[in-house]
C-alpha cells in the first residue's frame, strides 16, 4: 500500500458551502426507523432522515488531516446499537447485514477504504492515479476482502450510526462492533488492510482512525508491506 498512491494517508472531503446549521435527528429516532417490524417478503427501502449529502461537487477542496498523536486504543462501545448478523462480505469495506427485524441492509463501513476488487469507475480512477495495474489493485483488494470475510462473515455484530446514515448509493453507513466490544473499523486500519477515508459529517472516530493507520504503517502491517 505504501506505493499504491490511492489518495493521501488521511483524507477528509470537505463539502464546499455546506450549511453550518445542519443537525441530524436524534440517534434513537433513527434506530426506531431501522428496527420497526417488517412483514415477510417486504423488501421495500427503509426511509431514514439524513443530513444533506456531504459529497463534494466540482471544485470542492480536500486537505490532509493528521490529527493529534492519539493512541490506537479500542474506544468504549456505545449502549445503543443496531443488532444483526453478517450474511455476506461484499469486499473489504462493504458487507450485508440481516437486522433483528429480518431486513437485510447493504452496509458501508465508515471512516476507511480498501482497494477495489470489482470493475468500477473507482477502480479505473485508482489505476490512473496510482500507476499500478488493474490486476495489482484487485489483488490488494482481495487481501482486504479476505481479512474482512474471515472476521465478519456469519458473525453477530452491532451497528453504530453517525450523523449521516446513508451514502449516495443508498448504503447504510455504520461502525461495526463485535459482541466483545471491539470496533472492527479501527481493527482493520490497525492491521493495515484499509486506509483512512473520512467524509464529514461522519467523523466521530477520525483521530482514532488516524492513529491506527499510523501504527499499521510504522509497523509495516498488512498492505503496507506491498
Amino acid at each position: 500500500m505504501r506505493r499504491l498512491g490511492i489518495g493521501v494517508l488521511a483524507v477528509i472531503l470537505i463539502c464546499a458551502g455546506a450549511p453550518s446549521s445542519v443537525r441530524a435527528e436524534p440517534l434513537q429516532a433513527r434506530l426506531v426507523s431501522l428496527t420497526s417490524p417488517v412483514s415477510p417478503g417486504d423488501d421495500t427501502t427503509i426511509t431514514v432522515q439524513t443530513a444533506p449529502s456531504p459529497y463534494p461537487g466540482p471544485g470542492a477542496s480536500s486537505r490532509v488531516q493528521t490529527g493529534p498523536q492519539t493512541a490506537c486504543a479500542n474506544p468504549p462501545q456505545p449502549a445503543s446499537l443496531l443488532q444483526g448478523s453478517v450474511v455476506r462480505v461484499v469486499d473489504g469495506d462493504t458487507i450485508r447485514v440481516r437486522l433483528a427485524n429480518g431486513r437485510t441492509e447493504r452496509v458501508r463501513l465508515i471512516g476507511m477504504d480498501t482497494p477495489e476488487v470489482y470493475e468500477s469507475e473507482k477502480l479505473e480512477r485508482d489505476v490512473r492515479e496510482s500507476g499500478r495495474s488493474r490486476a495489482e489493485i484487485q489483488a490488494l483488494g482481495r487481501l482486504a476482502s479476505d481479512f474482512t470475510r474471515k472476521r465478519l462473515d456469519g458473525r453477530s455484530v452491532g451497528l453504530e450510526l453517525d450523523i449521516q446514515t446513508r451514502d449516495r448509493y443508498g448504503r447504510l453507513l455504520a461502525y461495526v462492533w463485535f459482541a466483545n466490544g471491539t470496533l472492527f473499523n479501527a481493527l482493520i486500519l490497525r492491521e493495515g488492510y484499509a486506509q483512512i477515508l473520512t467524509i464529514p459529517p461522519d467523523v466521530k472516530y477520525v483521530e482514532l482512525f488516524v492513529a491506527c493507520q499510523r501504527e499499521a504503517r510504522e509497523n509495516n502491517r498488512g498492505l503496507w508491506t506491498r
